[in-house]
Protein backbone atom coordinates (compact mmCIF):
# COMPACT_ATOMS: atom_id res chain seq x y z
CA UNK A 1 0.00 0.00 0.00
CA UNK A 2 1.56 3.32 -0.92
CA UNK A 3 2.79 5.93 1.92
CA UNK A 4 -0.91 8.03 2.17
CA UNK A 5 0.63 10.38 4.24
CA UNK A 6 3.72 11.05 1.69
CA UNK A 7 1.51 11.08 -0.96
CA UNK A 8 -1.09 13.63 0.52
CA UNK A 9 2.33 15.63 1.68
CA UNK A 10 2.72 16.02 -2.09
CA UNK A 11 -0.37 16.64 -3.00
CA UNK A 12 -0.47 19.82 -0.77
CA UNK A 13 2.72 20.88 -1.94
CA UNK A 14 2.03 20.79 -5.20
CA UNK A 15 -1.11 22.60 -4.49
CA UNK A 16 -0.23 25.18 -2.35
CA UNK A 17 2.81 26.18 -4.33
CA UNK A 18 2.99 29.38 -5.85
CA UNK A 19 3.28 30.00 -9.66
CA UNK A 20 5.49 32.18 -11.31
CA UNK A 21 2.77 34.66 -11.53
CA UNK A 22 0.91 34.01 -8.60
CA UNK A 23 0.86 36.24 -5.35
CA UNK A 24 1.65 35.07 -1.84
CA UNK A 25 -1.62 34.16 -0.25
CA UNK A 26 -2.50 34.70 3.20
CA UNK A 27 -2.38 31.66 5.47
CA UNK A 28 -5.85 31.10 7.38
CA UNK A 29 -5.80 27.86 9.59
CA UNK A 30 -8.69 25.60 8.65
CA UNK A 31 -10.33 23.46 11.45
CA UNK A 32 -10.91 19.79 10.53
CA UNK A 33 -13.51 17.98 12.95
CA UNK A 34 -14.25 14.25 13.26
CA UNK A 35 -16.27 13.28 15.65
CA UNK A 36 -18.75 10.65 17.57
CA UNK A 37 -22.06 10.34 16.80
CA UNK A 38 -24.27 11.79 19.64
CA UNK A 39 -20.88 13.61 21.14
CA UNK A 40 -22.17 17.27 20.14
CA UNK A 41 -19.62 17.26 17.48
CA UNK A 42 -21.80 19.02 15.01
CA UNK A 43 -23.34 21.34 17.25
CA UNK A 44 -19.83 22.42 18.60
CA UNK A 45 -18.73 22.88 15.08
CA UNK A 46 -21.45 24.96 14.01
CA UNK A 47 -20.77 27.52 17.45
CA UNK A 48 -16.91 27.27 16.23
CA UNK A 49 -17.83 28.75 12.66
CA UNK A 50 -20.41 30.92 13.93
CA UNK A 51 -17.61 32.47 16.57
CA UNK A 52 -14.60 32.47 14.04
CA UNK A 53 -17.21 33.49 11.28
CA UNK A 54 -15.86 30.76 9.13
CA UNK A 55 -17.84 29.07 7.34
CA UNK A 56 -18.86 25.45 8.02
CA UNK A 57 -18.09 22.89 5.49
CA UNK A 58 -20.03 19.42 5.35
CA UNK A 59 -23.34 19.11 3.03
CA UNK A 60 -21.26 21.18 -0.01
CA UNK A 61 -18.12 18.79 0.27
CA UNK A 62 -20.48 15.92 -1.25
CA UNK A 63 -21.93 18.59 -3.21
CA UNK A 64 -18.57 20.09 -5.06
CA UNK A 65 -17.03 16.45 -5.49
CA UNK A 66 -20.61 15.46 -6.82
CA UNK A 67 -19.87 18.79 -9.69
CA UNK A 68 -16.34 17.41 -10.23
CA UNK A 69 -17.41 13.71 -11.28
CA UNK A 70 -20.73 14.78 -12.93
CA UNK A 71 -22.99 13.06 -11.36
CA UNK A 72 -25.67 13.85 -8.55
CA UNK A 73 -24.92 14.33 -4.70
CA UNK A 74 -27.48 11.34 -3.51
CA UNK A 75 -25.11 8.95 -5.72
CA UNK A 76 -22.37 10.80 -4.01
CA UNK A 77 -23.64 10.38 -0.86
CA UNK A 78 -23.64 6.67 -1.06
CA UNK A 79 -19.90 6.09 -2.11
CA UNK A 80 -19.87 8.50 1.16
CA UNK A 81 -21.64 6.08 3.49
CA UNK A 82 -20.53 3.17 1.95
CA UNK A 83 -16.85 3.56 0.02
CA UNK A 84 -15.88 -0.24 1.32
CA UNK A 85 -19.01 -1.72 -1.26
CA UNK A 86 -18.63 0.89 -3.81
CA UNK A 87 -17.85 -1.81 -6.17
CA UNK A 88 -21.88 -2.79 -5.99
CA UNK A 89 -22.43 -0.01 -7.89
CA UNK A 90 -20.93 -0.80 -11.22
CA UNK A 91 -24.24 -0.94 -13.21
CA UNK A 92 -24.81 2.76 -11.98
CA UNK A 93 -21.23 3.11 -13.69
CA UNK A 94 -22.17 0.73 -16.73
CA UNK A 95 -25.82 2.80 -17.67
CA UNK A 96 -24.38 6.37 -17.04
CA UNK A 97 -20.83 5.99 -18.11
CA UNK A 98 -19.39 7.47 -14.90
CA UNK A 99 -16.66 6.99 -13.16
CA UNK A 100 -17.31 6.19 -9.21
CA UNK A 101 -14.37 4.23 -8.92
CA UNK A 102 -13.11 4.60 -5.28
CA UNK A 103 -9.66 6.08 -6.60
CA UNK A 104 -11.86 8.56 -8.59
CA UNK A 105 -13.78 9.21 -5.78
CA UNK A 106 -10.93 9.94 -3.36
CA UNK A 107 -9.13 11.71 -5.75
CA UNK A 108 -12.03 14.37 -6.10
CA UNK A 109 -12.48 14.19 -2.29
CA UNK A 110 -9.26 15.42 -1.21
CA UNK A 111 -8.92 18.19 -3.99
CA UNK A 112 -12.27 19.45 -2.48
CA UNK A 113 -11.02 19.58 1.12
CA UNK A 114 -7.62 21.08 -0.08
CA UNK A 115 -9.21 23.80 -1.63
CA UNK A 116 -11.46 24.41 1.43
CA UNK A 117 -8.25 24.10 3.64
CA UNK A 118 -6.52 27.03 1.64
CA UNK A 119 -9.36 29.10 1.57
CA UNK A 120 -9.88 28.86 5.33
CA UNK A 121 -12.96 27.29 7.76
CA UNK A 122 -14.52 24.56 9.39
CA UNK A 123 -14.11 21.38 7.54
CA UNK A 124 -16.46 18.45 9.29
CA UNK A 125 -15.46 14.75 8.82
CA UNK A 126 -14.82 12.76 5.70
CA UNK A 127 -11.22 11.96 6.94
CA UNK A 128 -10.44 16.06 6.31
CA UNK A 129 -8.05 15.81 9.50
CA UNK A 130 -5.88 13.06 7.41
CA UNK A 131 -5.98 15.29 4.63
CA UNK A 132 -4.96 18.76 6.18
CA UNK A 133 -2.28 16.54 8.55
CA UNK A 134 0.59 18.27 6.96
CA UNK A 135 -0.73 21.85 6.80
CA UNK A 136 -1.12 24.71 9.59
CA UNK A 137 -4.84 23.22 10.19
CA UNK A 138 -6.21 22.80 13.66
CA UNK A 139 -7.36 18.58 13.73
CA UNK A 140 -10.31 18.19 16.45
CA UNK A 141 -11.74 14.83 17.49
CA UNK A 142 -14.77 15.14 19.64
CA UNK A 143 -15.72 12.21 21.11
CA UNK A 144 -17.89 11.05 23.96
CA UNK A 145 -18.90 7.44 26.06
CA UNK A 146 -21.21 5.32 23.93
CA UNK A 147 -23.21 5.64 26.99
CA UNK A 148 -23.62 9.20 27.11
CA UNK A 149 -24.23 9.50 23.61
CA UNK A 150 -26.65 7.23 23.45
CA UNK A 151 -28.65 9.34 26.62
CA UNK A 152 -28.29 12.27 23.87
CA UNK A 153 -29.16 10.34 21.26
CA UNK A 154 -32.10 8.66 22.10
CA UNK A 155 -33.37 12.52 24.06
CA UNK A 156 -33.34 13.77 21.02
CA UNK A 157 -34.40 11.82 18.35
CA UNK A 158 -37.47 10.39 20.68
CA UNK A 159 -35.28 6.85 20.51
CA UNK A 160 -35.22 4.43 23.21
CA UNK A 161 -31.77 3.46 24.58
CA UNK A 162 -31.23 0.56 23.45
CA UNK A 163 -32.39 2.00 19.74
CA UNK A 164 -29.87 4.88 20.14
CA UNK A 165 -27.10 3.05 21.30
CA UNK A 166 -27.36 0.77 18.19
CA UNK A 167 -27.54 3.67 16.03
CA UNK A 168 -24.47 5.74 17.40
CA UNK A 169 -22.42 2.19 17.41
CA UNK A 170 -23.45 1.99 13.55
CA UNK A 171 -22.81 5.38 12.61
CA UNK A 172 -19.37 5.58 14.38
CA UNK A 173 -18.47 2.20 12.48
CA UNK A 174 -19.45 3.26 9.29
CA UNK A 175 -17.57 7.18 9.92
CA UNK A 176 -14.27 4.88 10.80
CA UNK A 177 -14.60 2.34 8.70
CA UNK A 178 -14.69 5.32 5.62
CA UNK A 179 -11.77 6.77 6.78
CA UNK A 180 -9.45 3.72 7.09
CA UNK A 181 -11.17 2.52 3.74
CA UNK A 182 -9.95 5.56 1.88
CA UNK A 183 -6.46 6.60 3.90
CA UNK A 184 -6.03 3.63 6.02
CA UNK A 185 -5.93 5.55 9.33
CA UNK A 186 -7.92 4.64 12.43
CA UNK A 187 -10.01 8.14 13.93
CA UNK A 188 -9.75 6.17 17.71
CA UNK A 189 -5.80 6.87 16.81
CA UNK A 190 -5.51 10.75 19.33
CA UNK A 191 -1.90 11.09 17.65
CA UNK A 192 -3.58 12.09 14.42
CA UNK A 193 -5.32 14.86 15.98
CA UNK A 194 -3.99 18.27 17.90
CA UNK A 195 -6.51 18.10 20.19
CA UNK A 196 -9.29 15.55 21.36
CA UNK A 197 -12.06 16.64 23.28
CA UNK A 198 -14.12 14.35 25.21
CA UNK A 199 -17.78 15.80 26.17
CA UNK A 200 -19.12 13.39 28.67
CA UNK A 201 -18.67 15.80 31.06
CA UNK A 202 -19.37 19.01 28.92
CA UNK A 203 -22.73 19.92 29.31
CA UNK A 204 -22.56 23.29 27.53
CA UNK A 205 -21.01 23.30 24.06
CA UNK A 206 -20.38 26.45 23.83
CA UNK A 207 -17.22 26.21 26.01
CA UNK A 208 -16.43 23.31 23.80
CA UNK A 209 -16.38 26.08 20.84
CA UNK A 210 -14.58 28.58 23.00
CA UNK A 211 -11.87 26.37 23.76
CA UNK A 212 -11.68 25.69 20.31
CA UNK A 213 -11.55 28.85 19.63
CA UNK A 214 -8.55 29.90 21.79
CA UNK A 215 -6.90 26.79 20.33
CA UNK A 216 -7.10 28.08 16.54
CA UNK A 217 -5.68 31.47 17.43
CA UNK A 218 -2.76 29.91 18.40
CA UNK A 219 -2.15 27.51 15.62
CA UNK A 220 -2.81 30.74 13.72
CA UNK A 221 -0.38 32.67 15.91
CA UNK A 222 2.26 29.79 15.36
CA UNK A 223 2.08 29.59 11.42
CA UNK A 224 3.29 33.15 11.81
CA UNK A 225 5.73 32.71 13.55
CA UNK A 226 7.30 30.12 11.47
CA UNK A 227 6.63 31.97 8.30
CA UNK A 228 8.49 34.86 9.71
CA UNK A 229 11.45 32.78 11.19
CA UNK A 230 11.58 31.20 8.03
Amino acid sequence: MPDVQALIQAMLAAATAPGPTDKPREKVPAIAISRDYGSGGDEIAELLAQRLHLKLYSQEMIDRVAKRIGTDPDTVRQLDESIGRVREMWLTRLFSGQDLSPDTYKRHLVDVIFSLGRAGGVLLGRGSHVVLSTSTALRVRITGSPTVCAKRVAAAEGLSYDEALEKIREINHNRGKFVWDLFGVRTSEANNFDIVVNTDRLIDFNQAAAMLEHAYHAIGGLSESADVSA
